[in-house]
């Protein structure tokens, strides 16, 4: 089996980035041939691959790139081009699923997050752009329909999404976390750097977008600034500049900048230790992304605060392993009232994802679904 893994941009080494790490070095490993077709490849993501090759398939030069057209046909020429040397075809993310169209190849998508999510986060609401939008999304579900018979997502939360706007039900394959190396994290080393060592660090990880939602922990730290001595609220994530200035701009408004802490982009060693450096972990996302983090800080046994709309959400208020609310302070003083319980809870929790969440449970699932694929289209 020869397997071509297609992703839109490597732009930042984020959770999606790493499940395509993750998944080609166990294909590696297993011996099974696979290459990744991309328009861009960022060198810290290259240098963990183990023998896959990497095909950049550049951007057209059109003078516009409305809702990722630039990437749908670059990776579209670049299937094209390369479609007779691979066996199955794995899809990542919008816009790859549609630059599929109009390929009779076994075809696997990885559904991180539908079309849905990602124009609600870019798309400009003028009557021009809604329907293109509508005309997008209905070409999309055609694509998928017709074309890609085989679909992952992470859990419940996007299976019932998925059923939801396509009317199919995907396979549910949780994530891998890794837990031996997010549980051995240097925390003196960030609390001595930041001048941490008598605060209480609340923590967010993940890019700053509008959908990852800071501005609702920073409205959290007003709350509890006059509550809890001492508090510090640190952001780890690539900014996303327009949303970034919004944040800033309501933190000066408001006078907080003594309690909040811009750590920007890092990589994985430096998360690790922001994790094991924390008190506790904020996640108020929205439903988009953002799956990998609050599994990552049980690692490091802290306890997590997550919104209900966070797509795991139901698997940790289901284990019991973490907060599941929207009340943020409430719950962050709770925690601060009686840390040693919160942390008995963060414990209980990086042990169940130490026994239930690892990568190669999830690569080898992904891996019978390639065969599965694979095997269908031969019976045809």
């Amino acid at each position: 089996m020869r397997v071509l893994i297609v992703y839109p941009k490597f732009y930042i080494y984020g959770g999606a980035e790493l499940v395509i790490v993750r998944l080609a070095n166990y294909l590696t490993k297993k011996g099974i041939q696979n290459a990744i077709l991309t328009t861009a490849m960022l060198p810290e993501v290259e240098k963990e691959l183990n023998e896959t090759e990497v095909i950049i398939q550049k951007e057209s030069k059109i003078p516009f790139n409305f809702l990722g057209i630039k990437e749908t046909l670059a990776l579209h020429k670049g299937m094209r081009d390369n479609l007779d040397d691979f066996d199955v075809i794995n899809i990542h993310n919008y816009p790859a699923e549609i630059s599929f169209f109009p390929f009779k190849k076994p075809a696997v998508w990885m559904c991180n997050e539908p079309p849905e999510v990602v124009f609600r986060l870019d798309l400009k609401q003028s009557l021009f752009s809604k329907l293109i939008k509508k005309t997008i999304l209905k070409f999309d579900k055609f694509v998928v329909k017709h074309y890609i018979k085989n679909v992952i997502v992470a859990d419940e939360f996007n299976a019932e999404r998925f059923i939801k706007l396509y009317g199919l039900k995907p396979e549910i394959i949780n994530y891998g976390i890794d837990y031996d190396f997010f549980s051995q994290g240097d925390s003196k080393k960030i609390r001595q750097e930041y001048n941490l060592d008598n605060s209480f660090v609340i923590l967010q990880v993940g890019m700053l977008t509008s959908l990852k939602n800071q501005i609702e922990s920073v409205k959290t730290i007003e709350k509890l600034k006059d509550k809890i001595p001492n508090l510090k609220l640190i952001f780890a994530g690539w900014p996303e500049k327009e949303y970034e200035l919004k944040v800033k701009e309501y933190i000066k408004e408001k006078k907080l900048d003594k309690y909040v802490i811009f750590f920007g982009s890092s990589d994985r060693n430096r998360i690790r230790d922001l994790y094991n450096a924390c008190d506790v972990l904020l996640h108020p996302i929205k439903p988009q992304g953002g799956w990998l983090a609050p599994f990552e800080a049980l690692c490091a046994g802290k306890p997590v605060v997550v919104s209900p709309e966070m797509s795991a959400s139901n698997i940790i208020k289901k284990e019991g392993i973490g907060i599941v609310t929207d009340d943020y302070a409430k719950a962050i003083i709770a925690i601060y009232e009686n840390l040693s319980k919160y942390d008995s809870m963060g414990e209980k929790g990086g042990s169940w994802v130490k026994d239930n969440l690892s990568w190669d449970i999830f690569c080898q699932k992904n891996l019978d679904i390639f065969q599965k694929a694979l095997k269908s289209k031969k019976s045809l």
